[in-house]
């Protein structure tokens, strides 16, 4: 027991200065703009704010902005959910929207995507997906509109930093291919399972107790790296599918958290949550497949070198553990606020 506290020593080092590290870089915007009647425009911006104490929120500082022929009709009405700011307005914009540009401003000093969609009497639906790098943009004819889910798909997993600590201990973890495979599935099947009934209202979870526990997975999987492996539990050692099975589900109220804040859009909504799960699949599956040619063709490299094989070992298990032990301590003071 002794030996297994001094290897977990410098995750609770690397903790105690890690810092605040974002688990979801990426928290998208979402502009849903309806119209009414001929010219007039229902208008729901939601922003994604930061948690700024007990009652207090932080927004990015972004702000929508629609072109010269628009005119806000009445006042604005705003609401606060968990995550967003949601606002609430109407707009008469003299020939319309289709051909106009629209944009966010703030947007360039952050690394938040807005996911826009309009939504015209005749049934037509269009969206842009504003970023960084192109944050005023213009409606225009072409099928990108479903599609963007499954772009938010694959962006949240590749900047969602507590999943992919998950999987890379997961590949870690397992070394057999076969053995790889079922792990992986299993975490694919679990995770979209509670993504889909979640979205579609059949069950729901506390967000932050969500949270809590899946830096509580991370941390478990790296504990068990930290053991050798035949000290290692019986879960990890001879169910690691029925592990990642379980952690999954919860991995999943985690997305259906992320893609929550966006909504889904009427009518279309199976398509949209399976898009935005397929997106999550690719993403993970680049994640893997990353870190399996690591494994496989670069690791044994740098493991040749005998006077630093211990660091390249250590170090990646101790990176995992230690931001995942910064996670559940901030979360868990959360649940108190």
């Amino acid at each position: 027991m002794h030996r297994l506290f001094y290897r977990l020593m410098p995750l609770l080092f690397l903790a105690a200065f890690i810092g605040p590290t974002a688990a979801h870089e990426v928290r998208p915007g979402y502009i849903e703009i309806t119209e009414v009647t001929r010219d007039s425009f229902d208008i729901v911006w939601k922003q994604p704010v930061r948690s700024a104490g007990a009652n207090a929120v932080a927004g990015l500082g972004l702000r929508p902005v629609f072109p010269e022929n628009c005119a806000r009709l009445g006042d604005s009405r705003m609401r606060r959910l968990p995550g967003a700011l949601v606002e609430k307005f109407s707009l008469k914009c003299d020939g319309g929207l289709f051909g106009q540009s629209i944009g966010v401003e703030g947007l360039q000093r952050t690394i938040t995507d807005v996911l826009v969609q309009l939504a015209l009497v005749d049934g037509g639906r269009y969206s842009l997906r504003l970023t960084a790098d192109a944050p005023v943009q213009q409606f225009s004819g072409g099928g990108t509109f479903l599609m963007a889910y499954f772009g938010l798909g694959v962006e949240h997993l590749l900047f969602g930093l507590d999943h992919i600590l998950f999987v890379l201990g997961l590949v870690l973890l397992v070394q057999a291919w076969r053995s790889l495979f079922y792990v992986i599935t299993a975490f694919t099947i679990a995770h979209s399972l509670t993504l889909a009934l979640s979205m579609l209202g059949r069950i729901s979870a506390p967000v932050a107790v969500v949270e809590a526990i899946i830096a509580l997975s991370i941390l478990f999987v790296a504990i068990e790296l930290v053991r050798p492996p035949e000290k290692r539990s019986v879960l990890a050692a001879r169910y690691p599918q029925a592990m990642a099975f379980g952690f999954g589900l919860l991995h999943g109220f985690g997305f259906a958290g992320v893609l929550g804040e966006i909504g889904l859009p009427r009518d279309v909504e199976l398509g949209a949550l399976a898009l935005f799960n397929i997106g999550l699949e690719a993403g993970q599956l680049l994640v893997v497949a990353a870190m399996v040619l690591f494994t496989r063709f670069i690791k044994p490299h740098l493991l040749a070198h005998e006077k630093w094989a211990p660091a390249f070992q250590q170090v990646p298990i101790i990176a995992i553990g230690g931001i995942s032990v910064y996670w559940l301590l901030d979360r868990l003071a959360g649940l108190g606020s």
